[in-house]
């Protein structure tokens, strides 16, 4: 009996494990055969060659053409996640201050998000910075502009669209580092003899940075390698890393040079998640 019951204590792990392992594996497996393609010559549209090279690598990092998706992609995902930061703070500390009705509206407005295609979320972002969209109408309302903005198909546009797309991604970390903060924590700080402003900045946002820390990673590694919102909102004139690779692969069918430009693009994400993630080490408050 025992040993029956030893077995079915080995057996459950493994069996929880064993879909992660899989994904895991795939992961790797992919990792590699992209690896492969990259230090392979090209012959041509779709045609790679046998023997090692590091010609695409040497292509890519002395091309001021091709340097220059990279340092836009890091700029635009940079710029794009500090604002995603501030708007993400605001809405969830809102919600962590409103009533838990409020709270659950917001809650679901924002997990609808989840359950909404990708692309249909870009396209209703389309619809409202639009020369007709909402944004538009609401300064013509109000006599802000005489006309319409140019937002669609601009770097303004692209950006707009990374940041509404992402919030939600930014928020709930946020949330959640909020609603584990013990309730007494800003009267015990304000019995102190600190005000509002003083218990937030000294007390709650630190104490929060592993939320924000969380949210600012996943915005940015999102952004750094979005494809569909530069796509669609910038309409081929402010593409990034993530559409140069897609032509690359599926239109030049440059293969071999694709792949290098996928491991770069790999290798900067990999290089902003440990310094950012040493940034917000080196800035959190033990506890």
């Amino acid at each position: 009996m025992s040993t029956v019951t030893a077995g079915r204590r080995w057996l459950w792990p493994t069996t929880f494990l064993l879909p992660s392992g899989i994904v895991v594996g795939f992961f790797f497996y992919t990792l590699s055969i992209m690896l492969h393609y990259s230090v392979r010559p090209s012959l041509g549209p779709g045609l790679v060659g046998d023997g090692f090279t590091l010609d695409n690598y040497a292509k890519f990092l002395a091309s001021p053409f091709y340097l220059d998706f990279l340092l836009r992609s890091l700029w635009i995902s940079l710029y794009c996640t500090a604002i995603t930061a501030v708007l993400g703070y605001t809405i969830a500390y809102f919600m962590y201050r409103s009533s838990p009705a409020v709270r659950l509206v917001a809650g679901v407005v924002l997990i609808v998000q989840f359950f909404t295609a990708y692309v249909i979320r870009t396209y209703a972002v389309m619809m409202v910075i639009g020369k007709n969209g909402v944004i538009n109408k609401t300064l013509l309302g109000l006599g802000l502009v005489d006309a319409p903005l140019r937002l669609l198909y601009t770097e303004a546009g692209v950006a707009i669209g990374m940041v509404l797309v992402s919030l939600p991604f930014m928020v709930f970390p946020i949330f959640n580092s909020l609603q584990a903060l013990p309730r007494n924590l800003e009267i015990a700080a304000m019995s102190l003899g600190a005000g509002r402003l003083r218990t937030f900045w000294q007390v709650i946002f630190p104490l929060t940075l592993p939320g924000v820390a969380a949210g600012i990673v996943i915005v940015y590694l999102f952004e750094l390698t979005s494809y569909i919102v530069p796509g669609a909102l910038g309409g081929g004139y402010v593409d990034m890393m993530a559409n140069l690779i897609y032509a690359k692969a599926m239109q030049s069918f440059d293969h071999p040079f694709a792949a290098a430009s996928a491991m770069v693009m790999l290798a900067v994400s990999l290089a902003a998640v440990y310094l950012l993630q040493k940034f917000f080490r080196r800035v959190t408050p033990r506890q």
